[in-house]
This record gives structure tokens, C-alpha cells and sequence, in this order.
């Protein structure tokens, strides 16, 4: 049994991690940590979210007591906070699981540097399809480096960064697998946006509740071809999580992905 520490338990993704755990016997949610008002502070984790756990308080990152009794951290809160508690994570040599996006080249440095001391999972998508199909993306871009590569990804309505994580590593796997380089844009507007050859685009939707949905098109004369992913529900992304408890607890230091746990060269 895995005890597990959860950081953003009041989000969207912390709250299904939550209620996906029960299906998992070998996981045991141990500590929910989340920011509170002052209205939660004398409520149990159930009272504030309805969601029916067996635990009691929710906690804030600065409780004396946090990384006691935990063999792994799951996290999906902003950057900033992330990069924090895998510092105190470090220091106590606990696994640590992230599934927040926007970290910029300096944050990721640190987890890299981390990733000597502890073992690191990292991924911007915790869907196995996504992974899948950005593994499959990294084989068949280089013979469509003459097509025109564009992406777009939408998302609910309170998303907070844009484009998304996962339309960035998509972005990225198309322009590491090719030979010629390319640029990433991240938008188009004006009289003079014609697409110049070398882009590799990405536009972003934000609208109502949609989970997340991405679209990969290589354009060439005469010809489409489209790659989507549609994420039906939240679960898909906390049972992706979850499944990665049993593969990084068993790890020695190191940073991770989900090419490492697909198990793919």
C-alpha cells in the first residue's frame, strides 16, 4: 500500500484523482493539501467537496507534518508551487508525481537537477492515449516534413494557460523529429499572416466544460491528414496518474516520462 500525498486536492484534476482512488487497492490518499479559505478551515475534505473520502482535514503546505508517512507525492497545482514542494520532496527523498503544466526553461532545470536526487515523473497529459499517440508522432513526422503542421487544442472555460501543456509537447515531438527546424506560433492575426513554411502552429478554444480535445493536422496539396484525441471524461487523466504510483515508487532517481512507462525505445 501506497500512501500518497496530493497536492491540489481542490481542483478540478485533485478532486477526480480523489474520487478515482477508491479503485485502486494498492493506494491509500493519505494527505489532501490545498489552499483554504477561511470558511474550510473547520471543515473535512468530504464537507468542503461533497465527495465522499475517508480522510478528514485538508491540509495547507505549511503543516509541520506533511511529508510524514508518504511514499509518493501526486501534484497538480501552478508552477511555482510545484518547483517549492519538490524542493521539500528532495530534502526527504520522496518519489514525486507532476502533472502540472507552465513551467518555463529555468523551472524545468530544477526539476531536472532534482530528478539526481529523487525519482521524477513528469507529463503534461496523464492520458495514455495522448502519450500513444505522441510517441506515434515522433515516427511519422519525419516523412511529412514537407506538410504543413498545425495544432489545436480545446479545453473548459477556466483553463488558466494557453496554449496547453500537452499541445506544446506535441509541438515539440513534430519539430525534435525532423530535420529542417521550425517554429512554434502560438498565434496568427493581422493583414500580413500568411503562413510562412517553416511554423509548426498551434491555436487554442476555450469554452464551456470540455475536458480536452486535440487536434494534429499535416496539410499538404490535395491531402489531409488528421490525428485526434477526445478526452470524455476527467477520470481518464486521474486513473493515468494513479497508474503511475506503483512504476515510480519502484524507480531509483531519475527524471521520467511517459515514453519510460510505455516502455517504448
Amino acid at each position: 500500500m501506497s500512501n500518497i500525498l496530493l497536492f491540489g486536492a481542490l481542483g478540478k484534476m485533485g478532486r477526480e484523482i480523489v474520487k478515482s482512488s477508491s479503485n485502486f487497492q494498492d493506494i491509500n490518499i493519505l494527505k489532501v493539501v490545498d489552499k483554504m479559505t477561511d470558511s474550510d478551515r473547520d471543515k473535512s475534505y468530504s464537507e468542503i467537496t461533497g465527495i465522499n473520502w475517508y480522510g478528514n482535514d485538508l491540509l495547507d503546505d505549511t503543516d509541520k507534518h506533511l511529508f510524514e508517512n508518504i511514499d509518493c507525492i501526486i501534484e497538480f497545482t501552478n508552477h511555482k508551487a510545484t518547483v517549492c514542494h519538490l524542493k521539500l520532496a528532495k530534502d526527504r527523498g520522496i518519489p514525486y508525481i507532476i502533472g502540472t503544466t507552465g513551467f518555463d526553461r529555468e523551472e524545468y532545470e530544477v526539476i531536472e537537477n532534482i530528478s539526481k536526487c529523487i525519482p521524477v515523473f513528469i507529463s503534461s497529459n496523464m492520458s495514455r492515449g495522448i502519450n500513444i499517440i505522441n510517441y506515434i508522432l515522433g515516427k511519422i513526422s519525419p516523412m511529412l516534413e514537407d506538410y504543413n503542421a498545425e495544432i489545436w487544442e480545446l479545453h473548459h472555460k477556466n483553463k488558466k494557460d494557453s496554449p496547453s501543456g500537452t499541445a506544446i509537447m506535441l509541438a515539440n515531438t513534430i519539430k525534435n523529429s525532423i530535420s529542417s527546424e521550425r517554429e512554434i506560433i502560438t498565434g496568427r492575426s493581422g493583414v500580413n499572416a500568411v503562413r510562412s513554411g517553416n511554423e509548426i502552429g498551434i491555436s487554442s478554444i476555450r469554452a464551456g466544460d470540455i475536458f480536452g480535445e486535440h487536434h494534429i493536422l499535416f496539410a499538404d496539396e490535395g491531402e489531409n491528414i488528421e490525428i485526434i484525441h477526445r478526452a470524455t471524461n476527467r477520470a481518464v487523466f486521474a486513473n493515468g496518474a494513479l497508474n503511475i504510483v506503483g512504476f515510480i515508487t519502484e524507480k531509483e532517481r531519475g527524471l521520467y516520462t511517459y515514453r519510460d512507462l510505455l516502455c517504448v525505445e
